[in-house]
C-alpha cells in the first residue's frame, strides 16, 4: 500500500494529513514525513468535539511552532472549516503562481487526503464536498479504495483507503487507538480498551464517570466494569453481571463523548 502512496504523492499538489484530536499524535503515520518530503501540507485535527478544547489549543500552537500547518474542525458540524478552506486557497493561489511563472497554464489543483483508519478522513471529505458522496462509517477501514473527486474546475481530490503502520500492536499504542476506534475489530479484547478507558478516566475525571453511571467513590476502587453492569441492570441468566456487556458500553459512551471531551496525550 506504501508504494502506491506514493506513486499517488507523485500526482498531486497539495495533502490533508487527518488524525484525531483526541490523539493528535498517536493517530498520525508515523512515515509520512519520509514520503512527503516537502510537499505542501496541512494537519487536520478532526473530532474537535470529543478532544479537550484546551488541549488541542495548546497542540494546534505545538504543531505550528514546528512549521507544519495546522487546522482543528469538527467535520459533521463544519465548525472549523474556514480556516482550513482559507489555508487550501493560499497553497493553491501559490501553485497557481508558480504555473503562470512557468509560461503553463494553471491545472486543477490537487489534493489527496490521507491518514490511518477511522480518524475522520470521508467525514472530512462530504465536508469538503458539500454532499455526502464518500462513503461514511464508524468502522476502521470502510474506504475500500483509492477515489479521485472532482470538485468543480479548480481542484481534485484523491481520497485513500486508511492504513496502520507496522508497529501500531505495541500495547500502549494499541490501547490508546482502541479507546477511540482506530484498529480493526477483534484486535483487542474490548474489555482491555474498557479498563484502559476506565483506568484513565478514574485518574483524570472520577466525577465523569459517577454522574453518568450513578456510581459511588467506592464503587470507582474495584470492579469498575462489574459495577457498571450492576448499575445499568446488564445481568446473564443466573443473576451474574454481564460485565463484557458493560465494557461494550463503556466504551462506545468514551467514544460518543457521553462522559466529557477529552485528549489522551498533552504536548511535551
Amino acid at each position: 500500500m506504501l508504494k502506491k502512496l506514493r506513486s499517488y504523492l507523485k500526482l498531486v499538489d497539495v495533502v490533508l494529513e487527518v488524525a484525531d484530536a483526541r490523539l493528535p499524535v498517536t493517530s498520525r503515520y508515523p512515515e509520512l514525513e519520509s514520503l512527503l518530503g516537502s510537499r505542501d501540507r496541512i494537519l487536520v485535527l478532526t473530532r474537535a468535539d470529543l478532544a479537550d478544547p484546551r488541549e488541542t489549543e495548546r497542540w494546534l500552537e505545538e504543531f505550528r511552532s514546528r512549521g507544519l500547518e495546522a487546522v482543528a474542525v469538527n467535520a459533521r458540524t463544519g465548525e472549523g472549516m474556514r480556516s482550513l478552506f482559507q489555508r487550501l486557497a493560499v497553497l493553491f493561489q501559490k501553485k497557481r503562481k508558480k504555473f503562470l511563472e512557468k509560461g503553463l497554464r494553471p491545472r486543477p489543483a490537487r489534493l489527496m487526503v490521507m491518514g490511518i483508519p477511522n480518524v475522520g478522513k470521508s467525514s472530512l471529505l462530504n465536508r469538503l464536498l458539500g454532499r455526502a458522496t464518500a462513503r461514511v462509517g464508524d468502522r476502521p477501514g470502510i474506504t475500500r479504495g483509492p477515489q479521485w473527486i472532482r470538485l468543480g474546475g479548480d481542484l481534485q481530490l484523491l481520497d485513500t483507503p486508511g492504513v496502520l503502520w507496522s508497529t501500531w500492536r505495541e500495547k500502549e499504542t494499541a490501547l490508546r487507538l482502541g479507546a477511540i476506534g482506530c484498529i480493526p475489530e477483534g484486535s483487542l479484547p474490548l474489555e482491555e480498551i474498557a479498563g484502559w478507558i476506565g483506568e484513565f478516566l478514574v485518574q483524570r475525571d472520577p466525577e465523569s464517570l459517577m454522574i453518568y453511571y450513578g456510581l459511588s467513590p467506592e464503587e470507582l476502587k474495584n470492579d469498575l466494569l462489574k459495577n457498571i453492569g450492576r448499575r445499568r441492570g446488564f445481568l446473564l441468566p443466573g443473576g451474574e453481571i454481564d460485565q463484557e456487556r458493560a465494557a461494550v458500553t463503556l466504551v462506545r459512551d468514551f467514544r460518543a463523548g457521553r462522559l466529557g471531551r477529552f485528549t489522551l496525550e498533552a504536548p511535551r
